[in-house]
């Protein structure tokens, strides 16, 4: 029985994900904020239904019976797997995050012109990113202070102001893991860059407000050809970029967000739907009244 449960949680899970990112893709970009919470909870509900059916599972045992019928240890060995699983990869994230925090602290640091500090990374090429776990730092490139005009490089620092306000190298560090949790669900990848898209998204549009969005526009597209061809992708959750995207159709979503910004939209009440989604993730919690 607790094995039928987890493959009932597995096929529920494909299935949703199935049917909710059908139902996503219709969705406009715009306003980002309620694509944003969609795509975030149509990415993380199904691996979460799932690790919640795995504990479930071995919090009620392999002793006993449920809905009148003997339980046998078969489930609990794949709730067991499934935990492992999580904990490997959790582990593995983790311990990349360290040590890529104990690399960049190496770099130099230095002075900024506009009063702060950084840490500056020795390569040609112009960038600036947010780094660390927690509270995360800012990082530099010595192009990045030699090719940029003061006012591209007041942009781009606005940039990256909004990804430590939003929190993204930590957030971004937990959905890597949701990720690499979840590539067997279908359509991870695609949710994964649609994230990544719209936490770009997220930081031009509050870095718009302090600086020019035409500037920051003409900044994406003059760097975007440089940086796709040189950089390679940096470790999730770790390291958070004013990053001008590879594909011309996301690149092109960037700049017409920046050029032709939608009228303010009424602001989310995510506390409805947070709590409606977590009962959905806690479903398996209900049959534990069924085990005796």
């Amino acid at each position: 029985m607790h094995s039928g449960l987890l493959l009932l949680t597995l096929g529920l899970a494909l299935i949703g994900r199935w049917y909710s990112y059908g139902l996503l893709q219709a969705l406009p970009y715009d306003p980002w904020p309620r694509r944003w919470m969609v795509t975030l909870w149509v990415f993380c509900l199904p691996p979460l239904m799932l690790l919640v059916a795995a504990a479930t599972v071995l919090v009620m045992g392999h002793h006993g019976t449920m809905m009148g019928r003997q339980v046998s240890p078969l489930g609990c060995w794949l709730g067991l797997a499934i935990l492992a699983w999580g904990a490997t990869v959790v582990a593995e994230a983790v311990g990349r995050a360290l040590y890529s925090q104990w690399r960049w602290r190496q770099y130099d640091l230095i002075e900024l012109p506009d009063g702060g500090q950084a840490r500056c990374l020795e390569t040609s090429l112009p960038v600036v990113a947010q780094v660390g776990l927690g509270r995360s730092s800012l990082i530099v490139s010595r192009g990045w202070l030699d090719q940029l005009t003061p006012s591209e490089q007041r942009a781009t620092l606005a940039h990256e102001q909004a990804h430590a306000d939003y929190q993204d190298p930590l957030g971004f560090l937990i959905l890597g893991m949701v990720r690499r949790f979840s590539l067997w669900l279908p359509h991870t990848q695609s949710l994964w860059e649609d994230l990544l898209l719209l936490r770009e998204i997220r930081a031009d549009q509050a870095a718009a407000r302090h600086s020019d969005p035409l500037l920051l526009a003409e900044l994406l597209v003059k760097l975007s050809r440089q940086i796709s061809l040189a950089c390679q992708e940096p470790a999730p959750g770790v390291w958070v970029s004013f990053n001008p995207e590879s594909s011309p159709q996301r690149l092109e979503l960037r700049v017409r967000a920046l050029i032709n910004p939608n009228p303010p939209s009424p602001p989310l009440t995510p506390g409805l739907s947070l709590m409606v989604w977590l009962t959905v993730a806690a479903l398996p919690l209900a049959t534990l009244g069924l085990h005796s």
